[in-house]
């Protein structure tokens, strides 16, 4: 897997309450889910959950785990990325928008350009984003941020 600065997982070092993840997934069972799934998704995306399997971001944002053989963490309560695409397409997604974090809005991964997007509740593209990170900065921590006691700004 490559490497990601993770201005989220730095956010969490300094502030516990930023961040609650559900456990790190072995990068073959990660490789296994992807080749399941037949999916190729952005390499930040894929680090991050390596390194936490998704989990709980500030007090109402879940970033959603994929379903792998390693049981997560007791924080972890039905956030599978799986669920959480079907139950949305069947409402109206479109399959090529996956969605990869729920909350106070929709995030998704669009898989023609591996680009992150934040979603309409009628699931048109509202944002779009080169990288988990910027994602992150421009959405949950520019939501959250002053709440939390985090600088304005982040690197991206």
């Amino acid at each position: 897997m490559y490497k990601t600065q993770m201005v989220l997982l730095e956010d969490s070092e300094g502030v516990p309450d930023v961040f609650f993840g559900f456990g790190a997934i072995p990068e073959s069972e990660l490789n296994d889910w992807l080749e399941r799934q037949a999916l190729v998704l952005p390499s930040d995306l894929l680090n991050f959950w390596q390194l936490t399997w998704g989990g709980d971001v500030f007090e109402s944002e879940t970033i959603l785990r994929p379903s792998v053989p390693t049981p997560p963490n007791e924080s972890f309560v039905e956030d599978d990325i799986e669920s959480a695409n079907l139950a949305h397409n069947a409402n109206g997604k479109a399959s090529e928008l996956y969605l990869f974090q729920q909350g106070t809005f929709l995030s998704a991964v669009r898989l023609s350009d591996q680009k992150f997007v934040t979603l309409t509740k009628e699931y048109a593209v509202q944002e779009t984003f080169d990288s988990l990170d910027e994602w992150y900065v421009r959405t949950l921590r520019a939501e959250f941020g002053k709440k939390y006691g985090l600088a304005r700004s982040g690197s991206q």
